[in-house]
């Protein structure tokens, strides 16, 4: 029996490479995530009131970085930029801190919707992650007389 032929050594050699190869984009990978905060938030409350389409939510960012709300979705109708206000400590404009609670309101105009029913939607952030909440429709109106 003799020693390998160069055909069977390189065959060797390219596989081992291959495993290290992968096995170092993975560790590269899992480190990287690892270290990378994505947003995240919490949506306690969501109703809509049926008279004049408010939407207001109550969101909490449990962290581990700081979200920046770019729309919100209602029964497939969406709002973005102007069209939401966000009020609360440690809020800047749409961008929720770590630690915050937020209520933010939209106004849906196109939508119709009958008290007592319930509308699916979504928060979509700046980064592309949504969270979805289940909003209840309410009578009456939100704003101050």
């Amino acid at each position: 029996m003799r020693g390998l032929t160069s055909m069977e050594m390189a065959i060797i050699v390219g596989i081992v490479l291959v495993v290290a190869v992968a096995v170092g984009w993975w560790l590269y990978t899992t480190t990287t995530s690892a270290v990378a905060g994505q947003p995240r938030l919490n949506v306690v409350t969501a109703e809509v009131t049926a008279n004049d389409k408010m939407l207001t939510l109550v969101i909490v960012n449990p962290g581990p970085v700081d979200a920046q709300i770019s729309a919100v979705e209602l029964a497939g109708q969406t709002v973005s930029g102007d069209g939401i206000t966000c009020e609360g400590q440690n809020v800047q404009g749409l961008v929720v801190k770590v630690g915050a609670q937020a209520t933010c309101t939209a106004t849906f105009s196109g939508l119709t919707m009958a008290p007592g029913t319930t509308l699916s939607g979504r928060v979509i952030l700046a980064g592309g992650q949504s969270f979805p909440f289940t909003a209840v429709v309410k009578p009456g109106s939100t704003k101050t007389k």
